[in-house]
């Protein structure tokens, strides 16, 4: 995925795939403390399973991998569908709704502004 000569990835995207790599570092913490304790291993392996795809997106974006633009522009819509489905139905606290719905919907702008030119490639 080379962009100019210089082989950067433009500011907007680097920003979605930053986010992505953020919140991949979240959830590898919280999967990693839900380990220690019994009760919760299985919450912590489901940390650990976001942790995993959003990394594994963000290595397969900067691969210029096409099926993982596709998964990426379905990704963005489950989190705007679950920041606005959760608030509805689980009465989210408008925090984490907002920041769902932007990591969502800023997906779908940086993934349709650069679609043609990561899988230029």
């Amino acid at each position: 995925m080379t962009f100019n000569r210089m082989g950067t990835v433009p500011l907007p995207l680097a920003l979605h795939l930053a986010s992505y790599t953020v919140l991949g570092l979240f959830c590898f913490f919280a999967g990693v403390l839900n380990l220690i304790d019994p009760v919760k291993v299985p919450h912590g392996f489901l940390y650990l399973l976001v942790c995993g795809f959003s990394w594994g997106y963000v290595f397969g974006i900067l691969m210029a991998r096409r099926e993982v633009v596709v998964l990426g522009l379905i990704t963005s819509v489950a989190w705007v569908v679950a920041g606005l489905v959760g608030a509805a139905k689980f009465g989210f606290d408008w925090m984490l709704t907002a920041l769902l719905v932007a990591l969502g919907a800023y997906g779908l702008v940086a993934l349709g502004m650069y679609r043609k030119r990561i899988l230029e490639a």
